[in-house]
């Protein structure tokens, strides 16, 4: 049965990210009348495109792959003509080498170095279980073994996070690697599975993504045109001002100078924006900031992979994602872009003047090859992430708990999305869990209706 907009007040979704329009798209097929309140001028959050003159840049790889036959119905129905399947090439930069992400047989025996392959091995008879591990660095070495996690793991983990693996908590390896290997038949949750499923041809699965034509943003563009036929709202370049409270119920919003009664609010914003309007105490966790260089580029040399992960300490950035390997109408003609993703904290001097960094990008770039000199450019521009990643600190669990205590006592107020539950998610897991969402909230204004 569907809720009735005559009779229920809306469904505010402050957002309009892949959480906030998925749900609000889905909760308007089933009649619910919602409103999504988003801070920016365009709608996307993380999964928005940036159109430079005929360039397409997604905010480093974004792309939909899913065991879940309902979340891909959900997207391909969404794109419809403009879905395009393509098959996964992503890579990583290890000692001066590209080498495929998952490792491949032939490239690890003929490019591998021996000395350290050697020391894998060692690892392999002699791992020893650390037995509740806390830490990243724990969880690694539970995993991989010492030779992995201090030549692969440790010095990514450092640079991107900004952390030492020791203060990172061991959630943040199980969803990392989990994020990294994507496809669930690929099973490397330990040394043995590593060995076993790079080492003999065959054991890794071909993976397709959906992508769509036109970039990124497409998708939560045609999310957002699917709401509004539908009757629903978006306010775009606002945010949400006051709340108003009675007796544990979110009784009112005021976004600019209009006020909303809400029957429900579902926050897909930061934890510290909500607490902060809620005038409760603003949790001691934070978000990891990100800096995308994009830089369009002349004919030339081109690359397989569609990005690459760059662990070396010493190189500034931590991806490189390429977009016309996602879809050939990301560039124009022949031409190239890259772009690079350099991780850091929201008052960085980085995220303040990127421009000022500029230098240190392309020496980087040429000293990994990417890029062979500066007449390669033909135009640069940045895009600044405040809040692109949650940090998983060593402890933040219990400091997620306090948080969610805080928050219980409000009956119509749910947290959703990476930003909200602080979960680092992919827009598949988004969809999913709004999939879920939707059918709960359908329930719920149902079941409130026959109370009254």
């Amino acid at each position: 049965m569907t809720a009735s907009k005559a009779k229920t007040k809306p469904v505010v979704i402050v957002g309009a990210g892949v959480t906030g329009l998925s749900l609000a798209a889905m909760l308007a097929q089933q009649g619910v009348h919602c409103i999504v309140v988003e801070k920016e001028e365009t709608v996307g959050g993380l999964a928005r495109s940036f159109r430079i003159d005929d360039y397409t840049f997604d905010i480093g790889p974004h792309r939909f792959h899913t065991e879940r036959q309902d979340v891909d119905s959900f997207v391909r129905d969404t794109l419809g003509p403009k879905s395009v399947d393509i098959p996964r090439n992503s890579q990583v930069h290890f000692m001066g080498h590209y080498y495929p992400w998952p490792f491949r047989p032939k490239e690890l025996l003929l490019h591998f170095p021996p000395r350290i392959a050697i020391q894998v091995l060692w690892d392999l008879v002699t791992l020893y279980r650390k037995p509740d591990p806390r830490s990243f660095r724990d969880q690694i070495e539970n995993m991989y073994g010492h030779t992995l996690y201090k030549h692969f793991f440790e010095g990514y983990t450092s640079k991107f996070l900004g952390i030492t693996p020791e203060l990172t908590d061991s959630d943040w390896a199980s969803t990392g690697v989990d994020r990294a290997i994507i496809d669930k038949r690929l099973k490397m949750n330990s040394l043995w599975q590593l060995v076993w499923n790079t080492m003999l041809p065959g054991n890794i699965p071909d993976v397709k993504f959906v992508y769509p034509q036109g970039g990124c943003g497409v998708f939560t563009d045609m999310l957002a045109d699917h709401l509004t036929s539908m009757g629903g709202e978006i306010v775009t370049g606002a945010e949400v001002d006051d709340i108003t409270r009675t007796d544990g119920t979110i009784t009112a919003l005021t976004v600019g100078e209009r006020r909303i009664e809400p029957s429900l609010l579902v926050w897909t914003g930061t934890i510290h924006s909500m607490t902060r309007l809620l005038e409760l105490p603003v949790p001691h966790l934070r978000y990891l900031a990100l800096v995308c260089y994009n830089l369009s580029l002349t004919e030339g040399e081109k690359f397989e992979f569609q990005w690459c992960y760059h662990g070396d300490p010493d190189i500034f950035f931590s991806r490189v994602s390429i977009p016309e390997n996602f879809h050939s109408g990301n560039t124009p003609g022949d031409k190239r872009a890259l772009c690079v993703e350099v991780p850091c904290a929201e008052g960085d001097d980085i995220y303040r003047e990127p421009e000022k960094h500029l230098d240190r990008v392309l020496i980087d770039l040429k000293r990994v090859g990417l890029l062979k000199t500066d007449r390669e450019i033909s135009a640069l521009n940045t895009a600044c992430l405040p809040w692109a990643y949650p940090i998983y600190k060593l402890g933040y669990r219990r400091d997620l708990e306090k948080l969610e205590a805080s928050l219980a006592p409000f009956s119509n107020l749910i947290m959703a999305g990476r930003l909200g539950r602080f979960w680092y998610n992919n827009m598949d897991h988004c969809i999913e869990a709004s999939l879920k969402l939707a059918d709960d909230i359908v329930q719920r204004l149902h079941g409130a209706r026959e109370e009254h």
